[in-house]
């Protein structure tokens, strides 16, 4: 994870770049409220209520302990409302002392009820707005946005960092504002987004105060506006299916007869590629999917240096790999209704005049009623010494 050392840089090189300036219109860094992380929820009114997640500087000090070394709040969030994003940020700077600075911000988190409504103007500010950067990463809460960024960190001084570092985690989706952008406006392709919640430190904890910031699923948009969520198994289906697989752990329960037990293995190397199919004016999707991994657990009793079972272990993955990409293509397909899955880009790329004549304006209704085939083929490629 990213540590003090690397905020203090940033803070430094912040301070660095206002002073070369020139003299003139220079501003000191105790002129200006760094924002780390900036959240969007829906307030009363049908008004827009956005939350800014300003660092404390003199608080920012070692990571020994909740909110820095130097006791007290790392960071404050201050809030306003206003009908559209730049009133809101408007309205706070009009009761701040200092000058709004953006440039240090890495997330963009909004809340379910606002996602509902439409996110293409809170977009439209964070790409035409100089300061704002669009590639910060932008996620979705099922609750409030001001929650999330209010919550204490556990890990670093700034919750921010946290919430930055999990994206980058490779645990699940990494989705940068620019990215939400590219989905909005490219043919063939609708958006979808990281889930971002607070979950308990322990499993079945008494104590519901012991929270942690947490990626657990996606947000599934149909244009600009949220339609429904998907939890973290079918978050791993499409992230197989869009080839976005890096690393992760497959889990095999033995059969009873066969002595039972758990063999788990380590992806190692996963490719997947999508090929469209045009015949007699039909568009069929074939999934190709190669996987390698390699044994980290075994708790059973079979022998894995015999080749029939190893055989019928990579046939078992070959299932479990395919039945989690079905599952996302089904409940893209029929519940959905949102080409998440980006067939629809695939299409274009590969029968581009097909495409303009024949499917852009009704791939919605084309999208439900594609067949798609799975080929999952995998490779146990290493099984460790001990027989």
């Amino acid at each position: 994870m990213v540590s003090m050392k690397v905020i203090r840089m940033h803070l430094l090189g912040v301070t660095a770049m206002i002073l070369l300036t020139g003299c003139w219109n220079r501003i000191e860094i105790n002129d200006i409220a760094i924002v780390t992380a900036i959240g969007l929820d829906l307030a009363e009114g049908e008004k827009l209520r956005l939350s800014l997640q300003v660092a404390v500087p003199s608080k920012l000090g070692s990571t020994g302990g909740s909110g820095g070394g130097t006791g007290g709040k790392s960071t404050i969030v201050i809030s306003e409302t206003g009908e559209t994003v730049s009133e809101a940020y408007r309205n706070i700077q009009g009761k701040l002392s200092r000058r709004i600075f953006f440039s240090q911000s890495r997330v963009l988190l909004i809340g379910e009820e606002l996602a509902k409504k439409g996110v293409h103007h809170i977009i439209d500010f964070h790409t035409r707005y100089a300061e704002p950067r669009i590639n910060s990463f932008i996620m979705f809460t099922k609750g409030k946005a001001s929650k999330i960024i209010n919550n204490m960190p556990k890990f670093e001084s700034v919750s921010a960092e946290e919430m930055k570092e999990l994206a980058k985690m490779n645990v699940g989706l990494k989705i940068y504002v620019r990215d939400f952008l590219n989905m909005l406006l490219t043919d063939g392709m609708e958006p979808f987004a990281p889930q971002y919640t607070l979950e308990s430190l322990e499993v079945n904890a008494k104590n519901k105060s012991g929270k942690i910031q947490a990626v657990d699923g996606i947000a599934v948009f149909k244009k600009d506006k949220l339609i429904g969520w998907m939890d973290e198994v079918e978050t791993r289906g499409l992230l197989w299916l869009r080839n976005e697989i890096k690393t992760g752990v497959i889990t095999i329960k033995i059969p009873e007869e066969d002595g039972g037990g758990n063999i788990s293995m380590e992806i190692v190397r996963a490719d997947t590629n999508i090929v469209p199919i045009l015949k007699h004016g039909e568009i069929k999707m074939t999934v190709n999917v190669i996987s390698e991994l390699s044994v980290i657990e075994n708790d059973s009793k079979l022998k894995l240096y015999e080749t029939r079972v190893i055989e019928e272990i990579q046939k078992n993955i070959e299932n479990e790999i395919r039945d989690k990409i079905q599952i996302v293509v089904d409940i893209a397909q029929k519940e959905y209704q949102s080409d998440i899955l980006g067939f629809g880009q695939s299409v274009y790329k590969k029968y581009p005049k097909e495409w303009n004549t024949n499917y852009k304006k009704n791939w919605e209704q084309e999208f439900a009623q594609v067949k798609v085939t799975i080929n999952s083929k995998a490779f146990v490629r290493r099984i460790g010494l001990i027989k």
